[in-house]
């Protein structure tokens, strides 16, 4: 059997799988953000550690298996969401997550170093971001001083974790694709941009997903319920393990991940750097590369609206806050497609690909006295598959074809939003039957890894199952096209209203 875990934005997964690929257990723990000021995100390291701990006892209890029997430890985990280690390796302050966009002055230094076409080249990322780790470093060094000189060294989430499994710092290019601080040709750290922010010799060394990392230290092995032999492999950032565990692994399969963000990820044997459509690549945890645009706010946005705005539905659950969700789906179908003529643009924490623009903001609009929450719930799901369709638009026109979209993360137990995707894209929307591909694909690397497969190839025919079909509804067609055109259309007018009142 294989113990993965997946460290997200908010709750940490631990899943247990066995070597079809069924789930044994999981767990999930949840906890909370600190937000010391507007747009500013951070975590106590101790808060993610605590909660893989925790989520491994409780599977380890629930599921009965013996310690023995469990091969391997693999991981995964949110990318730029950056951990400082001082002399005895012990935090020398609180993370600062991934949705902090706090170093916009720093992005403006950075940019004036590194010009968007050299950046596309180097490390695959469209623009220049807050939310990239380079600049969140750089804020410290300028903000905090004294905890600048103070770091020994720098960590992500899964490489945080698997430093306290095993005492071993190590990273992989994956994870530290959006950090500005890796060639993800070469997968070797970046010289230009590690100087220039002060990071040199602070790194983690950099290894493959899929290496054995090393065992467990026994105090945590006793500590968590494990053997001192199972073996800790590296894992990857999130979303490209989530697409292993879907079965991404060759061109022409596209998959979408509907969880707090939306990331959509097609394979590629090759990357262009010169394209004329520029979509942000990493090295996959394949051979080969993985197109990755994401947005900020996609499952986020509807459980934002859960919570500030769908009580009745929290209370007909009966406070089950994931059981509410049903509720507010059921409310959502009652409405035809289009939402009766209401558009949300869902740029929450501001928007990703294709508009990058970071001072975007959410609006509704076209709200009349007909219009009510059920309205509003719909309108939220059907902007996260207008936002689907642009993107998808983008990988066409840069040559790439699929006929079908392999759906995952939390926003694919819906029925009503797995449909409202097919009928604005007009492509088939398929569910996978193991919704935690995240924790699948560790799972996945760690058995090639121990050699119970030979490749990745084999271990994705034998544990990755698709499930339900949706495909486009005909009639919701002439709706969507012109939801999708009025969408398109707000953004464009207020993209310099968002500008000008940004600060």
């Amino acid at each position: 059997m294989y113990l993965a875990f997946d460290v997200g934005t908010t709750s940490v997964k631990v899943a247990l799988f066995d070597r079809q690929g069924r789930l044994v257990r999981k767990s999930i723990v949840n906890y909370q953000l600190e937000t010391p000021g507007v747009n500013r995100y951070e975590a106590d390291p101790e808060l993610y550690w605590n909660a893989v701990a925790e989520g491994t006892r409780e599977v380890m209890r629930l599921s009965g298996a013996d310690p023995a029997e469990v091969r391997t430890v693999s991981g995964c985990s949110q990318g730029e969401t950056v951990v400082l280690l001082g002399k005895d390796d012990r935090p020398v302050r609180r993370a600062i997550v991934w949705l902090d966009q706090r170093a916009r002055d720093e992005v403006t230094e950075l940019s004036r170093l590194v010009p968007n076409d050299e950046l596309y080249r180097v490390t695959g990322l469209t623009d220049m971001d807050p939310t990239w780790t380079g600049p969140k470093l750089l804020w410290v060094r300028h903000n905090e001083p004294d905890v600048f000189r103070s770091i020994r060294r720098v960590l992500w989430v899964e490489d945080w974790i698997t430093f306290r499994l095993t005492g071993r710092a190590c990273s992989t290019a994956n994870l530290l694709s959006s950090s500005l601080f890796v060639d993800v040709h070469t997968k070797h750290y970046w010289p230009k941009t590690v100087t220039a922010v002060g990071m040199d010799g602070r790194l983690p060394e950099i290894l493959e997903p899929g290496d054995v990392v090393g065992t467990i230290v026994p105090r945590v092995a006793a500590e968590l319920g494990l053997s001192q032999k199972t073996l800790v492999v590296k894992g990857s950032m999130d979303q490209a393990a989530s697409a292993l565990g879907a079965g991404n692994i060759r061109p022409g399969i596209v998959t979408e991940t509907t969880g707090s963000v939306m990331a959509i990820g097609v394979t590629s044997l090759t990357a262009d750097p010169a394209a004329a459509v520029r979509l942000p690549y990493q090295p996959h945890v394949v051979p080969g590369y993985l197109y990755l645009p994401y947005v900020q706010t996609a499952g986020s946005a509807y459980k934002w609206w859960r919570d500030q705005f769908s009580p009745t539905e929290i209370a007909e659950a009966d406070g089950d806050l994931e059981a509410a969700y049903g509720f507010m789906n059921r409310l959502a179908a009652t409405v035809p497609a289009g939402s009766e003529g209401l558009i949300f643009l869902p740029f929450l924490a501001g928007a990703g690909t294709p508009e990058n623009d970071p001072d975007a903001r959410g609006v509704f609009h076209g709200l009349t006295l007909k219009h009510g929450r059920g309205h509003c719930a719909r309108a939220i799901q059907e902007s996260i598959a207008y936002l689907l369709k642009k993107i998808l638009a983008d990988f066409s026109r840069s040559g790439s074809t699929f006929s079908e979209v392999r759906s995952m993360g939390g926003g694919a137990r819906s029925d009503l939003w797995l449909q409202i995707k097919a009928d604005v894209t007009g492509l088939p929307i398929v569910r996978m039957e193991e919704e935690e591909t995240s924790t699948l694909g560790a799972a996945m690397l760690a058995a090639v890894r121990c050699g119970d497969f030979p490749d990745t190839t084999a271990a994705a025919k034998a544990m990755v199952r698709l499930g339900r079909r949706f495909e486009p509804d005909p009639s919701a067609a002439a709706a969507y096209a012109r939801g999708y055109a009025l969408y398109n259309d707000l953004y464009t007018a207020l993209a310099p209203v968002f500008r000008r009142y940004a600060h």
